[in-house]
């Protein structure tokens, strides 16, 4: 059998009397903090947009949006709730692959939602879409990225295929014509980072996994082996040659998501994080440290700047700003704190923000300069010294970046609600449900405890 027969298989096949404690509680863990941010991005203007929108397109109402309750078909819930999910880049820093909940929570909801399904089998179309869109991840190379896709909403798109076929209980056959359309669908560039385009990626993502499942359950066609073909998935979307058939090897054993999501800290791209870490540090260690008492700024990083992600030098929107690295290093240094406000137009473009962004040097550490770009690309290393005006010198690196704990990512959850319109007793019955998710008979409680009974806005 070829690499997408085996992947189909798996998907059908795969059985989970108990899931696996560690596999659970990522999965709970996804869920509660991308239906966090997807409540959060409501009250911006992304939420109104896509709002607005699904209520014009209609469909047949099977599923809600989260937040407004808003009743529509599963495949538009799901695309709608994908932009709400990635709207402030707040949602998770993903594994290997980059953001995943924000595909993957929307298909599943919505399917859940329209099938009645139970909390466990939603945590298993869940597991399994992770799984196909991780393996696909990790086997593609980092050249899929290099060359400017999103692989969120690439290999997503396949992830979210997957998760819709073990929704919807497709069987082998048809699943492996939904892998084949997802392959058709898969699509999203990193040129429109910054922009209200990606948080598009998964919402179009999500979408397209239910629909390519929905035609195969229908009859619908598709290349049985669309993944390995010569003009197939890898073919397009890869320079690499890797070893195709070693996406199945050992499949789900372990399982990916056992090895952990992160859960973001701060509203902004993932590349930020580890400066946003280093800086985190320093000010614990000095601190009366002012931002006026700086010169310049050095950051040592081990891309080459111009080719990492957070790499607008210039920004002038908001977004822009959750991509420069410059920026989030400023409004630290400014504001002592990175959070929700921070990324305003009129935040971005304060002149004393500015004035410090014009005094901030980023290179590549020399460590790195003689690494391929794969050893570079997927390290956070980041060095940063403070040189201040009184000669003073403050230099600290970081290996990694700060993800939140458990009780943080309820913390967040908690503030990204209240922002939404959420109350006390209905936060607290999204988070027992979530916590208790594989004994909910029906995943549409879990939808129940998401819809706000105020209106909230935010300009």
């Amino acid at each position: 059998m070829t690499t997408t027969g085996r992947l189909a298989q798996w998907v059908v096949d795969s059985q989970f009397p108990e899931i696996p404690e560690n596999a659970a509680r990522e999965v709970k863990k996804a869920i509660l903090d991308s239906i966090g941010t997807s409540l959060e991005s409501t009250v911006r203007p992304i939420g109104r947009i896509v709002t607005d929108f699904t209520e014009e397109m209609g469909g047949k109402p099977v599923a809600r949006l989260i937040g407004s309750g808003l009743k529509t078909s599963a495949p538009n819930a799901a695309f709608a709730n994908g932009i709400l999910t990635h709207g402030a880049d707040y949602d998770d820093g993903g594994a290997r692959l980059g953001p995943t909940a924000c595909v993957l929570m929307p298909t599943v909801l919505a399917l859940g939602e329209q099938l009645h399904l139970s909390g466990k089998r939603v945590m298993e179309a869940f597991i399994v879409g992770f799984e196909v869109a991780s393996r696909i991840g990790q086997s593609i190379g980092r050249d899929h990225y290099r060359r400017g896709w999103h692989s969120t909403a690439t290999n997503g798109t396949l992830g979210a295929s997957a998760a819709a076929s073990r929704a919807l209980t497709l069987d082998i056959a048809q699943t492996r014509c939904a892998l084949g359309l997802a392959t058709s669908s898969a699509t999203g560039s990193r040129v429109n980072f910054g922009f209200m385009a990606k948080p598009y990626h998964p919402g179009n993502a999500a979408r397209a996994g239910i629909v390519s499942a929905m035609l195969a359950q229908k009859g619908f066609t598709a290349n049985p082996d669309a993944i390995e073909d010569r003009f197939g998935y890898f073919s397009l979307f890869t320079d690499e040659h890797p070893n195709i058939n070693a996406i199945t090897d050992n499949l789900g054993n372990p399982l990916a998501i056992a090895e952990g999501i992160r859960i973001k800290p701060w509203p902004s791209c993932a590349g930020t994080h580890a400066a946003l870490t280093c800086l985190e540090e320093i000010k614990a260690e000095h601190t009366t440290l002012k931002a006026e008492d700086i010169a310049w700024v050095d950051v040592s990083l081990p891309q080459e700047p111009l080719n990492m992600v957070p790499s607008i030098g210039d920004p002038k929107t908001g977004l822009q700003g959750k991509f420069s690295l410059w920026y989030v290093i400023a409004a630290y240094l400014l504001d002592g704190e990175v959070n929700l406000n921070s990324f305003t137009d009129r935040k971005v473009v304060r002149p004393k923000v500015q004035d410090l962004i014009k005094r901030i040097n980023v290179v590549q550490h020399d460590d790195f300069k003689a690494k391929a770009a794969p050893a570079n690309e997927t390290s956070r290393f980041n060095e940063i010294t403070l040189h201040l005006k009184d000669g003073t010198e403050l230099t600290h690196r970081v290996k990694g970046s700060r993800s939140l704990r458990e009780e943080e990512v309820i913390h967040k959850f908690r503030d990204n609600a209240r922002m939404a319109g959420l109350g006390k007793t209905q936060i607290e019955r999204a988070i027992h449900l979530v916590s208790d998710l594989e004994k909910l008979g029906d995943i549409t409680a879990l939808v129940d405890a998401t819809i706000a009974q105020v209106n909230v806005g935010i300009d």
